[in-house]
């Protein structure tokens, strides 16, 4: 059975997981690692046992604890490779990307990761790139998408 949990959600960052028991992933790390490690454990669950994070897009409140992820814990970061530019960029990641960690994923092809197969598509949004995700496992499919929308002349 594939389980949800939102890690937080707005502006103080955003943060998803999902399990099928075999598999765990987050989309986004816009938390700090002490904050998503804290949630995970209230809800039996521990960070470690992550086994990748796919990124919608490179704004802080998304990508916080994504460089402390992949360079504490080995754990591969997906994004599209704009998005991966703009990570390395971002002041508020502190802990940069290596390229051992670093996954590039492209809008409309499927991964299978695990239990798990994801779809990146096209969300509009003022960032560089973003993305939301379709996300397949066990007959169920999941979609995230957060930060839709993008400023208009009006």
């Amino acid at each position: 059975m594939i389980k949800f949990l939102c890690l937080g959600s707005g502006s103080s960052g955003n943060s998803y997981f999902l399990t099928t028991g075999n598999t765990s992933i987050l989309i986004d790390a816009g938390l700090s690692m002490r904050a998503l490690r804290k949630h995970l454990q209230a809800n039996g669950f521990e960070v470690d046992k992550v086994d990748a994070v796919f990124v919608t897009h490179d704004h802080a409140d998304h990508i916080k604890a994504v460089g402390n992820l992949a360079n504490d814990l080995g754990i591969p970061i997906y994004a599209t490779p704009e998005v991966h530019k703009g990570i390395n960029r971002n002041y508020c990641v502190t802990s940069k990307l290596t390229e051992k960690h670093v996954r590039f994923i492209s809008k409309e092809q499927i991964i299978q990761f695990g239990d798990f197969s994801i779809t990146a598509f096209e969300v509009p949004h003022d960032s560089s790139d973003c993305v939301g995700y379709r996300v397949e496992a066990e007959g169920v499919t999941f979609c995230l998408i957060t930060d839709v929308g993008h400023a208009t002349e009006i």
